[in-house]
């Protein structure tokens, strides 16, 4: 089914028609990840954008850039009717994943990584031209630092190991997956030097995506229980360190208004207290325990001899 947004006119004049692009969707297909997993993974494979930018521009003396623009879920039938020529392919494990994924790589920006790495400039124009053997003996290490990225941004939620399999220059050859099996294609625009953008693909069969997602989502839930349990611990922490108002209070007395106002600096009241008899400690009028009067050295005190709980 195809869906196609339509703009009506409004008023005498028709508004301007918005340009969006338009896909093919089968609602039929029920097994496809929900937006907020590929949201997660998408922040993920921004680190390895990040990274791999990084480490290949320090180590061709050379701007370049990778970005991660979008993830889309096709089948392996379809991304083998996308990739065309001129593309050369490496397929590759990420133990303990299961399944095996695929790089597809502009075989032009491949050759320019070379002779960026044989201190060349990566200007020239390698369109056409078959990498040799030699070629394809340095494509290996480059494509191993970029999968050692891949690597190390997904170990955020899964420890993997990358390995290098194979290459290939014909995706005739490629066979990872059934052609009706479903995978998550990350497009990777990569800007070597002053060259134009091309775009790369890697290609994560579902079952290594499920694996994945759900990793992230145990530790999701996981750093989400522990974010809990800090925030308890501080509660808990904060709530003991609040400042009260601890009293030891003497049992009330009768008096009347004439003996008050006939009392003078010396004089004594009689507090009613027997001998023996416990103080009551109260914490904002709340009664919380009974203490003795001792004596502490040259102080007076008080000595906790019941807790009052209720």
């Amino acid at each position: 089914m195809t869906l196609v947004s339509k703009v009506d006119p409004v008023g005498d004049e028709a508004m301007p028609p918005t340009t969006k692009s338009v896909r093919n969707h089968d609602f039929r297909r029920t097994d496809l990840l929900e937006r907020v997993s590929l949201q997660a993974l998408q922040g993920l494979l921004e680190g390895f954008s990040r990274a791999t930018t990084q480490k290949f521009s320090s180590t061709m003396r050379q701007p370049c850039v990778f970005e991660v623009t979008g993830l889309d879920q096709v089948t392996w039938r379809d991304l083998n009717d996308e990739l065309n020529e001129g593309i050369s392919f490496f397929t590759f494990s990420l133990a303990p994943l299961p399944s095996r994924a695929v790089l597809a790589m502009p075989t032009e920006e491949m050759l320019a990584l070379v002779d960026l790495r044989l201190a060349g400039t990566g200007e020239d124009d390698f369109s056409g031209r078959v990498p040799t053997e030699i070629d394809q003996a340095f494509f290996a290490p480059i494509v191993e630092d970029l999968l050692t990225e891949l690597s190390r941004s997904l170990a955020r939620i899964h420890t993997t190991h990358a390995v290098l399999e194979t290459q290939e220059s014909n995706i005739q050859f490629v066979s990872v997956v059934s052609p009706s099996e479903m995978c998550m294609a990350i497009r990777v625009s990569i800007r070597i030097a002053t060259r134009a953008p091309r775009t790369a693909v890697i290609c994560l069969p579902f079952p290594m995506v499920r694996t994945l997602i759900a990793s992230l989502q145990s530790t999701t839930a996981h750093d989400r229980s522990t974010d809990e349990d800090d925030v308890v611990e501080a509660l808990r922490h904060r709530v003991a360190e609040i400042p009260l108002d601890v009293v030891f209070q003497f049992p009330s007395f009768v008096t009347t208004p004439a003996q008050l106002m006939t009392l003078r600096v010396g004089d004594h009241l009689g507090l009613g207290h027997s001998k023996g008899r416990p103080l009551e400690v109260r914490v904002e009028g709340l009664l919380v325990a009974r203490a003795d009067m001792r004596s502490a050295g040259i102080h007076k005190a008080c000595q906790i001899t019941e807790e009052v709980t209720k």
